[in-house]
Order: C-alpha cells, then sequence, then structure tokens
C-alpha cells in the first residue's frame, strides 16, 4: 500500500473518490506472494476479503502514525506534524496528512465522531482508540491469545475506583448476553471472533423471535464498529471470513 498510496489522499474515502485503481494494484501485488484456497472461497470473495483487510490496516497506520507524531510533537516543541515522517511514508502523502490534520475539517469530523459515540445506545469506555486496536493491545500482552469476552468487558466497563466493573449501560450488557447465547447455539467459542454472532447480538432480538435478525450491517469507514477485522490470506493457505 506504501508504494501506490496516491499523493493527496488522507483516508480510504478519499481514496476511493480519486484514486480507485489503488485497491486493485494492492490486492495484484498481495497476490504475487499470497494465496487462496479455491475450495474455501472463489477469486472475487478473496479479493473483497483482502480489500477490507487493507482498508482496515489503512486506518490503523493512519491513527497510529497520528498518535506517534502527536507523542513527538509533545516532546519536541515548536515542532509539528510535518517534523515527523516517518520513514516508510512519502513525502507527498505525509505534507497532505499534516496539512488535514490540523485543519477545521478534521477538527468537524473528530467532534462529530465524538458525538456520534456518545449517542450510540451502548457506548463504551475505549476512548479515541478503536476495539481492533485494544483487541491488538491484547493479542500483545497475552502472548498472541485473544479473548473476545475480555476485551468487550474493557471496553464497555467503568473505570473508577467507586464503580469499577459495572456495564456502561445495560444495553452494553445485553449485547455480550446475546453474542454468548448466539455462540452457544451455534457451537462457536465465544472467546473467538465470530463476525456475524457479532452483527446478530447487536440487534435487538424481535418480539416473536428469540434470535437477533441476519441482516447485514452496513459497513462505516469510522474503526470503532464491533465487527473484527477479516483475516485474509495465508501463504499457500486459505481465505478466512471472521
Amino acid at each position: 500500500m506504501r508504494m501506490f498510496w496516491p499523493d493527496g489522499c488522507v483516508g480510504a474515502l478519499e481514496i476511493d473518490r480519486k484514486s480507485p485503481e489503488f485497491w486493485k494494484k494492492c490486492i495484484n501485488e498481495f497476490l504475487r506472494y499470497y494465496t487462496y484456497d479455491p475450495r474455501v472461497a472463489t477469486e472475487d470473495e478473496a479479493r473483497a476479503s483482502i480489500r477490507a483487510h487493507m482498508r482496515d490496516n489503512l486506518r490503523r497506520t493512519l491513527s497510529d502514525d497520528r498518535e506517534r507524531a502527536d507523542i513527538k510533537i509533545a516532546d519536541a516543541k515548536g515542532t509539528t506534524y510535518a517534523d515527523h515522517r516517518p520513514l516508510y511514508m512519502k513525502p507527498g502523502v505525509w505534507s497532505r496528512l499534516a496539512e488535514y490534520w490540523v485543519s477545521d475539517e478534521f477538527k468537524k469530523k473528530s467532534i462529530a465522531g465524538k458525538k456520534a459515540r456518545e449517542a450510540v445506545k451502548a457506548p463504551h469506555t475505549s476512548g479515541a482508540r478503536s476495539f481492533d486496536r485494544r483487541r491488538r493491545d491484547y493479542i500483545e500482552a497475552h502472548n498472541g491469545k485473544l479473548d473476545e469476552l475480555a476485551v468487550y468487558k474493557e471496553c464497555h466497563t467503568l473505570k473508577d475506583e467507586e464503580r469499577k466493573g459495572e456495564w456502561i449501560t445495560e444495553e452494553a450488557k445485553l449485547i455480550i448476553e446475546r453474542y454468548i447465547s448466539i455462540c452457544e447455539k451455534k457451537g462457536l467459542d465465544p472467546t473467538k471472533t465470530h463476525i456475524q454472532a457479532w452483527i446478530e447480538a447487536g440487534k435487538a432480538p424481535a418480539a416473536d423471535d428469540d434470535d437477533a435478525n441476519d441482516d447485514e450491517s452496513t459497513e462505516s469507514d469510522d474503526d470503532h464498529d464491533m465487527s473484527a477485522p477479516y483475516e485474509v490470506v495465508s501463504r499457500g493457505g486459505p481465505v478466512i471470513k471472521g
């Protein structure tokens, strides 16, 4: 992605508008080194999964780079984003990002995102970090192992001494209870990542049906959703969704 990243684009949506061929180039390059198992997925499914994985990686890269730059700026007074370009980032890409991150447009989006998170039925306590970022932090701290239930609880329980461990809302508690129930009915391990189970758990069950419906959730460019990123392709291995 670093090689093909178009100058002047600050995110996945802008790349979609200004350079739609970017994803095709990246996927073609990826498939030079990795393959997929046709018994598991078609080529179109594999490409869609790889693209979703790349979009998620791009968002994480931008978020991580900005966080690291913020730390450096705080330590080196008088510097700006422009002074802290990562070595792998193309100058033309970084200069546009440096302008964008201090713009009114970015500040407005940041404020809107914060308000949107505060307005959801099941707000979280993970701050600006995405659920995926929390998952990665957990994996790094637990020798490569992931426990979805532990990560969810960390993101949805209060942290102050008096109420530590209490669910932030009743809806947050109901979602995890529905997720566990759905996994048990399907014979799945709830500590693992099951995208469809999370989608179902996030929807309130109909009055005459104990199971949440199966409608697909709408994809958002905000990475604070409850769906885990796709695990895509391993060298010589299958495409795995979820």
